[in-house]
């Protein structure tokens, strides 16, 4: 239990002061943004769109858990369903607080490769099914999202990610980790696999975990995998989007991004 302690409170010092930069600055846009700015993504899809699209979604302080639910009522109000789709992705793809974290536990150099490779990966997935049809199919009751709800949940999902990390830290054998996950193939396929069975919430609850790993002996390779493949080839982020837009858009759309996100992973590795 000592052990336990020592080691939770330790990622706790790396982790939560980032985090509550981020909920200043999220506290921040929510007030100061308008989030009727979603119906400003109406008409023909272009370059334009998309990367503002994506962009405003990687910065959101909402959440796609919430605004799903309410799509097919989006889209209409003349929202184009491609963009709110690339939207929802970049949204779950990354987080407002993520570059703090991220640069805390890895360093700058790190949290900006990782950035830019989201950011190229979803714009490639979001401009290669441009002119595919897409059509929501949630009609459910709109729920409130209120923003310190949204806060205290994610600082929910960062403490049980921590408590995950740390469990992780302590009851796997480093030499396991050094065997699987420390080559330049087996730790970038251990972290792909690994991501895409653990669903821990909100993506700031990857984090801890990716420390975990880390801590273990994963190659930066894998971490930098885990970190940029997984927060949407995840087995229940494929059901979630699935079940919004069907399963054979949602495919499409997550294999482009994760086609992008792998050669983004193999390149950057080289600096990191």
């Amino acid at each position: 239990m000592t052990e336990f302690l020592n080691i939770f409170s330790y990622y706790s010092t790396l982790i939560l002061p980032w985090f509550l930069v981020g909920i200043v600055i999220s506290l921040v846009f929510n007030k100061y943004v308008n989030h009727s700015y979603l119906k400003k993504f109406s008409g023909k899809v272009n370059f334009r769109k998309i990367v503002f699209s994506q962009l405003l979604g990687m910065i959101s302080p909402l959440s796609i858990l919430s605004f799903l639910p309410v799509a097919k009522e989006l889209t209409s109000w003349g929202v184009n369903p491609g963009l709110l789709l690339s939207f929802f992705i970049a949204e779950r793809a990354y987080d407002l607080q993520s570059f703090f974290i991220i640069s805390g536990l890895f360093g700058v150099k790190f949290a900006l490769l990782n950035a830019l490779a989201i950011f190229l990966s979803l714009l490639a997935s979001a401009f290669l099914t441009r002119n595919n049809h897409i059509r929501f199919t949630t009609n459910k009751h709109e729920k409130t999202n209120h923003f310190w709800l949204r806060q205290f949940k994610l600082l929910f999902i960062v403490i049980l990610g921590i408590g995950v990390g740390t469990l992780i830290r302590l009851l796997v054998p480093e030499q396991l980790v050094i065997s699987l996950a420390s080559g330049y193939i087996s730790s970038f396929a251990s972290a792909v696999i690994l991501g895409f069975s653990l669903y821990l919430g909100p993506i700031v609850g990857n984090y801890p975990v990716a420390k975990a790993f880390s801590d273990l002996g994963m190659s930066n390779i894998g971490i930098f995998a885990f970190l940029t493949i997984s927060p949407i080839l995840n087995f229940v982020v494929i059901l979630l989007f699935g079940a919004a837009v069907g399963y054979k858009t949602a495919l499409r759309t997550i294999s482009y991004y994760v086609l992008t996100a792998t050669c983004m992973t193999l390149i950057f590795s080289a600096f990191l």
